[in-house]
């Protein structure tokens, strides 16, 4: 058995647990059974649900992927000494140990927020900015939070730090949403706008040592068929920074951001050119 076999199997295991164990406090109302060991089970399969989509999803990204799975294994680690050993804990260490549940699952979150929204490319300036705000949002909400546990506890906490904890929340939850919105519905930066050509495309030209007829693909490199030399040409369609396409703007500034447009990507007509060249 391979090792995503086992670590599969393992997680499907606790799953199945997990579920007969509700399903015999559901049908079994009266069961003198350990409420320690119920909600062990169901907790732990909520996190195996979540490891399993670590595991699926994070493949880009191992690092962050195994940062936050050691974070949720802590937090699951402290979660279950709370709830097996709380009787005996003394209010210190009973406070200790779920404020260290609460840092752990902080930090996790953290490190999934960032595997689920770093690889989203966006072809818009202000999206990209958008993306970048909710990274930033989500480090400070976890910073905010692991400090308030580290250095206040959360019995201290007053009501301005509750506000700025929200809004935190708040903001880290809007440019998520908005930034896997713009990800979903808006233009993929391989889609091709009307008009503009894409980044890739298929190019005729004469080979620059053996005179040979050749093809090349743009912004890849290819080979000549008679000598292979290797050729590598460069198109960029003209934008302006705040990416908005140039193509048959006849505007001497951007539309969309009022900035001028330099001469070397001002759009001037085929006729133009023409009369130009002439």
């Amino acid at each position: 058995m391979s090792q995503k076999q086992l670590v599969l199997t393992g997680f499907l295991g606790i799953v199945g647990l997990a579920m007969l164990a509700g399903m015999i406090a559901i049908l079994f109302p009266s069961w003198n059974g350990s409420d320690e060991l119920l909600v062990s089970l169901i907790l732990t399969a909520f996190y195996a649900l979540g490891l399993m989509a670590l595991v699926i999803y994070g493949k880009r990204m191992p690092m962050s992927r195994m940062l936050s799975v050691i974070a949720l294994v802590v937090s699951l680690a402290f979660y279950l000494v709370g709830i097996w050993f709380s009787r005996p804990l003394s209010r210190q260490w009973e406070s200790v140990v779920w404020s260290g549940g609460f840092i752990s699952i902080a930090i996790a979150g953290g490190f999934i927020h960032r595997i689920f929204v770093w690889p989203i490319k966006l072809n818009r300036l202000g999206l990209t900015l958008m993306k970048w705000a909710s990274i930033l949002c989500a480090m400070s909400t976890v910073g905010i939070v692991v400090c308030g546990f580290v250095f206040m506890g959360t019995s201290y906490w007053g009501d301005a730090y509750l506000r700025v904890v929200w809004m935190s929340v708040v903001l880290t939850t809007g440019t998520t949403i908005a930034t896997g919105v713009a990800a979903l519905f808006g233009m993929k930066p391989d889609q091709v706008e009307d008009g503009m050509i894409g980044t890739c495309v298929q190019v005729s030209l004469t080979c620059p040592r053996c005179g040979a007829a050749a093809s090349a693909v743009s912004n890849k490199e290819s080979r000549c068929a008679g000598c292979k030399l290797k050729v590598r040409i460069e198109i960029e369609e003209p934008r302006c920074t705040c990416g908005y396409s140039l193509y048959q703007l006849e505007s001497d500034a951007c539309p969309e951001c009022g900035r001028a447009i330099s001469d070397d990507d001002r759009w001037m007509g085929t006729q133009s050119v023409t009369d130009e060249l002439d």
